[in-house]
């Protein structure tokens, strides 16, 4: 159920954007296990040194901001988007150090129809971890709702090479010019072969939600709803417990797209 999904987000190790990060005060992040929210090159000026890196996890108002990012998955989870958006900036007003990785915000933002603050989030996200593929493509996302899909698309960020098969061929076709028209079905036809070849149930649900999300980002509603609703009804969507299952969801509400048809 949603509940339980929002539950397991705020309060345990969860598959998060596409089963490379969880949710804790240990978290995994960009494929490595590293300390949560905390830059890499913020550590030696964020952390005392008389009580060392761990002394961070045991400062009142860091646990404090932690608790607000697990409040804030909770209520995006649970449709509560701008209540989500709230606790999110509460945590950064708490411990700034949270803003570089709280990707979680950016999401809330794009469903509160804030592009430009979204993408910004997402920028920020990026220049800390510059092999982030999900950041750029939501960046994209963001961008094209406000510049048009075009102008995204010269600006789009160049990130490493991501080594799984999926991301990469995602990357690859928001990046690309459409070949007849923003909108047409063959877009992005590529994603779902790849996730077809692979019979990963994950590599499914991931592919029809990026070819949602691309179809959004032309204007084209009815196969973005078609490809959402297909997301939201596979095996990995109703069975994983993935954050991003959950967005697919809110996404539907959202949107006002009934699973009923």
């Amino acid at each position: 159920s949603r509940a339980g999904r929002a539950d397991s987000a705020a309060t345990t190790t969860t598959t998060t954007k596409t089963g490379r990060r969880g949710f804790s005060s240990l978290g995994v992040i960009g494929g490595c296990l590293s300390f949560f929210f905390v830059p890499a090159g913020a550590r030696a000026s964020t952390v005392s040194t008389s009580a060392g890196f761990f002394g961070k996890f045991l400062n009142p108002e860091f646990k404090q901001a932690r608790d607000y990012v697990g409040l804030g998955m909770r209520k995006f989870l649970d449709g509560d988007v701008a209540g989500s958006v709230a606790d999110f900036d509460e945590a950064i007003s708490l411990d700034a150090s949270y803003k570089g990785r709280l990707w979680q915000r950016g999401l809330s933002l794009y469903y509160t129809r804030d592009y430009s603050e979204a993408a910004e989030q997402f920028r920020v996200d990026v220049s800390l971890n510059p092999n982030d593929t999900e950041e750029a493509l939501w960046t994209y996302l963001c961008e094209a709702q406000t510049v048009g899909p075009a102008k995204a698309r010269e600006q789009f960020l160049v990130v490493g090479t991501d080594p799984r098969p999926l991301l990469r061929t995602v990357y690859k076709v928001y990046r690309r010019p459409t070949s007849q028209g923003e909108g047409q079905d063959d877009g992005p036809g590529e994603i779902l072969e790849v996730a077809s070849r692979s019979g990963s149930a994950h590599d499914d649900f991931y592919a029809k939600l990026y070819v949602s999300l691309w179809h959004e980002s032309v204007g084209n509603a009815d196969l973005a709803k078609k490809f959402m609703l297909e997301a939201v009804d596979t095996r990995y969507a109703l069975q994983s417990g993935d954050y991003m299952c959950g967005l697919a969801n809110v996404h539907l509400q959202q949107r006002g797209w009934s699973t009923a048809g």
